[in-house]
């Protein structure tokens, strides 16, 4: 990639971005949990094809502040969007400010990211599409059979494995993502019923099952499935593998 990945804070909330030299759609990524440390892959992929790109980090991650799921992400994310649509950013590398020009915003998210994605786009009005990889669509649901990623134990993974990425108070993912109201299927669901979403998740997935996402599907108007076997999450792997069918996805929602 020919710019550099700059790195900024709206509030507490840390962010990397990369920008056009000309007025642009923005991709805003939400990552899953745990979210990896390098996404400049993933950046470039939507970069070369032309996009604005933000990738923010929840409170209580890497670089951003406060403890994590100490408050809905979505009121964060809500924060965060709306400071975006004003158009500037101060590089902390130089604190020079960035000025941009955005059309659309399109939010990518993954796995732990679908369901704060689905929540974020009923309560936030403004963006224009939902791209979810191998989403959690309702964390009450998750692993009632015993066949998906066990939250509790992944949970002190990432304790263990992630002590200076991740500040937690809480023993279970699961349980703690229940508490929020605005990442529940009951409360986010008529913000999408009408809303372009796009979904790529692998039959075959044993973190985040594919049943939920059949039943969900059939409650959304304007939903796209893709079907793939790349295995969970979202990666420039899978990008790259289905950009023609992502890119048309896309222009045939623009509106």
């Amino acid at each position: 990639m020919k710019k550099p990945v700059l790195k900024a804070y709206y509030g507490g909330i840390f962010f990397e971005f990369v920008l056009q030299d000309r007025n642009a759609d923005v991709v805003i990524i939400l990552p899953g949990f745990p979210g990896r440390n390098d996404y400049n892959e993933i950046i470039e992929v939507f970069f070369e094809r032309g996009y604005h790109v933000f990738v923010p980090r929840y409170r209580g991650s890497y670089q951003s502040s406060g403890t994590f799921l100490s408050k809905s992400p979505v009121d964060d994310l809500t924060m965060f969007t709306r400071n975006l649509r004003k158009g500037s950013a101060k590089s902390l590398w130089d604190m020079k400010k960035h000025n941009f020009k955005i059309n659309k915003i399109i939010l990518v998210a993954s796995s732990f990211g679908g369901a704060v994605a689905s929540g974020l786009v009923a309560k936030e009005p403004g963006f224009s599409h939902l791209i979810l990889a191998s989403p959690v669509w309702d964390f009450a649901k998750h692993n009632e059979n015993g066949d998906e990623q066990d939250l509790e134990h992944l949970t002190s993974f990432v304790k263990r494995a992630y002590k200076n990425c991740y500040r937690l108070s809480f023993d279970n993912l699961r349980n703690r993502a229940m508490k929020f109201k605005d990442i529940n299927p009951v409360n986010y669901i008529h913000g999408l019923i009408d809303f372009p979403v796009l979904v790529l998740h692998d039959p075959n997935d044993k973190v985040v099952a594919f049943r939920h996402t059949k039943e969900m599907l059939t409650n959304l108007n304007k939903a796209t499935y893709i079907e793939h076997y790349l295995g969970h999450g979202l990666n420039e792997h899978l990008i790259n593998a289905f950009w023609k069918e992502i890119d048309k996805f896309i222009k045939l929602n623009y509106i």
